[in-house]
């Protein structure tokens, strides 16, 4: 992990290329709720630079693994932002029976592949 320090049109920003966009965003939001849209705006082109910059490790790191890697976690840590909420990663022992069986069936309940029979 590189650290960057980051000079923006009012602040001073050091930490990763994740955590520097983040706060960038979230100024831009603050801004934006303020009122000052001209600022928001130069906010979220800083973030869209550090955006680029973590696109492009990302990049560099598929091309050195052969296009093998981890899946991406969205922001709350789930894989690929899909959200299997209902089983929320418990026991097979806690939810009764298979637990790849139950997300399944919930699974496809939830796209309408099961019948009420």
């Amino acid at each position: 992990m590189q650290v960057f320090d980051s000079n923006g049109p009012d602040v001073r920003i050091r930490g990763t290329a994740h955590q520097v966009c983040e706060k960038y965003l979230t100024l831009a939001k603050d801004a934006a709720s303020a009122g000052d849209r001209i600022v928001a705006e130069n906010y979220l082109q800083h973030a869209e630079h550090y955006q680029r910059i973590i696109n492009s490790f990302e990049e560099e790191t598929r091309q050195q693994t052969g296009g093998f890697q981890r899946p991406a976690q969205n922001t709350a840590g789930e894989p690929n932002g899909n959200s299997n909420r209902d089983d929320l990663a418990l026991p097979a022992s806690i939810l009764g029976g298979n637990a790849n069986a139950k997300s399944a069936e919930i699974a496809a309940e939830r796209t309408g592949e099961l019948t009420n029979a």
